[in-house]
């Protein structure tokens, strides 16, 4: 078996006294996008923004070899990456601007391309959509892991506010990084997407329900337990 690249060993998070991730382990190794679902309040962004470092833990935690609770900014820059379901900016960039933060304006102008984003590059922020904005800051995710192999990708809920030609191209787009030896692990409500996924996390109130590969991870009584017997007609 090859080495997990992302590794986590009964991770939990507490907010003022509440555990809201507990226990949850998991392990994604190069090659795999793992889909992270739940219902809302599950606890897929907090164990994406745990699994980047950026929340306190309890638990083992491995990327890359390293913990990245405990590994320097400069590492963590060049072994993971994570863009939040809604990003912020607090300046009001152009565009082409992002890819000069992310030290790769080269890799950043070819993800905007095959994003569909080539002509918006002198554009201020403000000017864009919601979904052209989000599309954007993946650009600039994806470009910050310009060499993939031995990467991990955390993308929260990557599709939301895009229109579904783009989604289709995000999606291309975080295969092409598994491709190269990248491990993507995406937080989403879109059960069709995480069925094309090579392996899927279910969480329900903090806690690992199931894990496997679609076909075991998404059977119709785990998601009528998960989602409620209506998600099971429809899915």
């Amino acid at each position: 078996m090859s080495e997990g690249l992302v590794e986590a060993l009964g991770l939990a998070v507490e907010y003022d006294g509440r555990r809201v991730i507990d226990g949850v382990s998991l392990r994604a190794e190069p090659g795999q996008v793992v889909a992270v679902v739940g219902p809302n309040g599950a606890g897929k962004t907090t164990l994406l923004r745990a699994l980047a470092g950026l929340v306190a833990a309890s638990g083992e935690l491995r990327i890359a070899g390293a913990d990245p609770r405990a590994a320097s900014a400069r590492t963590n820059a060049r072994r993971r990456a994570y863009c939040a379901q809604k990003p912020v900016c607090a300046w009001d960039y152009r565009v082409r601007d992002l890819g000069e933060i992310v030290g790769a304006p080269d890799a950043y102008a070819e993800c905007l391309t095959r994003l569909s984003l080539a002509d918006l590059t002198d554009r201020r922020l403000t000017q864009l959509s919601g979904g052209e904005q989000k599309a954007a800051f993946l650009a600039m995710t994806f470009a910050a892991l310009a060499e993939p192999f031995g990467a991990a990708l955390l993308l929260d809920e990557p599709a939301a506010s895009l229109d579904v030609a783009r989604q289709a191209l995000v999606a291309a787009e975080i295969r092409r990084f598994v491709q190269a030896g990248g491990t993507a692990i995406v937080a989403t409500h879109d059960l069709s997407f995480a069925r094309s996924c090579d392996l899927v996390v279910v969480l329900a109130e903090g806690r690992l329900t199931a894990a496997g590969d679609p076909s075991t991870a998404l059977t119709p009584d785990v998601i009528a337990a998960t989602w409620g017997a209506s998600a099971q007609a429809e899915a």
